[in-house]
């Protein structure tokens, strides 16, 4: 496992950039020496953690770390402490510069159509199958992608392996013969730009005149299915294994809890948290609401003033 280092010096040198306003308290360190990105979950000596107020107690079990917080220690301890205005932000924000870059270039086993428009700065991984589509600068495809006719993909979206984007719904009629009618899926699909979609992820494309459309920023874990011309705003979440239904309408910045499903035609408004394995079968379009239940109901207001489990807390511009 790679281990993510950095000497105290360099450490605190970083935290500064991120917030120039840090004050290090409890400090009897060494410059050089090294400490490792951590997590609360596994606590090891020499790890770098954040706490917060509510958790504090954690401090007791980490000894000779750099610890992010937002309160000043009571005790003096084998800790140094940085207090910060948000010690999760500024974690992850150091976390983020050990990320890997991606080579730019499209690798042997990629089959690409001649049509296809890709960006000279946008990587195509291994045994991806690439149609008729657009792919903007940056984007990266893991492997074992297909990116049907008609899809765009726009600058900075990665998509890991075994997905498939512009796949073929499945609406359909019966006849006055009981025969299965289908409708054709003769739409595409839109992902703008920085979303990042896990592996196993489907998206079907629009049926006739629309397009289904992924808003900048959306993140998607792996699992998650995508019905014909849903429609999903900016900075959405979707949890592994959620089902959006065809038509599905889903405001920014909504969260949606792992293995949830949402029904055709449903609209969930602007801010709002659905939980894990819920059924929204109704729209709702208060904003800010949490919604919870098979069938899904709204159990709370105003989210954004609470830190709910299993979620970051909702954003609520000002």
């Amino acid at each position: 496992m790679q281990a993510l280092e950095f000497t105290y010096s360099d450490l605190v040198r970083l935290v500064k950039e991120f917030e120039v306003t840090a004050e290090v308290m409890n400090a009897n360190v060494e410059a050089d020496k090294l400490f490792a990105l951590s997590s609360t979950k596994h606590k090891v000596e020499n790890g770098v953690y954040y706490l917060i107020s509510d958790y504090k107690q954690e401090a007791e079990s980490i000894k000779n770390s750099v610890i992010l917080v937002d309160y000043r220690p009571e005790q003096s301890d084998s800790n140094t402490y940085i207090k910060v205005m948000n010690p999760q932000l500024i974690h992850y924000k150091i976390s983020a510069t050990f990320e890997k870059k991606v080579v730019p270039g499209i690798h042997p086993t990629a089959i690409i159509h001649p049509k296809a428009q890709i960006s000279k700065s946008a990587y195509i991984g291994p045994y991806c199958i690439i149609g008729d589509c657009i792919i903007g600068e940056n984007v990266s495809l893991l492997g074992h992608i297909t990116i049907n006719d008609d899809v765009v993909i726009k600058q900075n979206t990665v998509i890991e392996a075994n997905s498939l984007i512009g796949a073929r719904g499945m609406a359909w009629i019966w006849d006055e013969n009981g025969e299965r009618i289908m409708q054709p899926q003769l739409g595409g699909v839109i992902i703008e730009e920085d979303c990042l979609l896990g592996s196993d992820i489907s998206i079907v494309r629009g049926s006739l005149s629309e397009n289904t459309t992924v808003g900048r920023g959306t993140v998607m874990a792996h699992g998650t299915k995508i019905g014909h011309g849903s429609q999903i705003g900016k900075h959405v979440h979707l949890a592994n294994n959620v089902s959006l239904a065809g038509n599905a309408q889903i405001g920014d910045r909504v969260f949606l809890g792992s293995a949830c499903v949402v029904s055709p035609n449903v609209f969930i408004a602007e801010g709002c948290i659905v939980g894990a394995g819920s059924v929204v079968n109704k729209s709702v379009h208060e904003k800010y609401a949490t919604i919870v239940g098979v069938p899904g109901q709204v159990i709370k207001k105003d989210n954004f003033e609470y830190k709910p489990k299993g979620a970051p807390k909702p954003f609520k511009s000002k």
